[in-house]
């Protein structure tokens, strides 16, 4: 188990960690299974390719790019999420632009008091309370640009 386990950490594929434990697929599966058991690590398919299994400590987060981020949930992408969010922020731009309407008279000052940053629309956005998980600055500017 602990080959094993020291093939996780500097490998993902199975097939390194069976070269790297120097086991059987079979004896390496039933491995695997038993420290996934003991929650010392975890599996994670790849949403580009969800036949295959890329396994990691169990306190490790996995990137992005194996999970597709907030925009995925078990593989499946989240359409109607990233649909709400979009919604929400393009209100939340027209509501911020109105106001900087109204409350300034000198168009230059409403145009300045229009503009927010990404750091305002992820505060909007955490507010809602809609997202199960933090967005990073990133994923607010692929809302933003969508």
């Amino acid at each position: 188990q602990r080959r094993v386990r020291e093939a996780v950490v500097s490998t993902q594929s199975t097939g390194e960690i069976r070269f790297k434990s120097n086991l059987q697929l079979t004896q390496l599966n039933k491995v695997l299974k038993v420290l996934e058991g003991k929650k010392s690590i975890k599996s994670v398919r790849p949403v580009n390719d969800s036949k295959k299994k890329v396994y990691m400590l169990y306190d490790t987060q996995p990137d992005s790019s194996l999970t597709g981020g907030a925009w995925y949930s078990e593989s499946d992408f989240e359409a109607e999420f990233v649909d709400i969010l979009g919604r929400q922020t393009l209100t939340y731009l027209q509501r911020q632009r109105s106001h900087a309407e109204v409350t300034h008279s000198d168009p230059m000052a409403a145009q300045r008091n229009m503009m927010v940053d990404i750091k305002q629309v992820k505060n909007f956005i955490s507010q809602l309370g809609i997202s199960k998980v933090e967005l990073e600055e990133d994923e607010v500017r692929q809302i933003l640009e969508s």
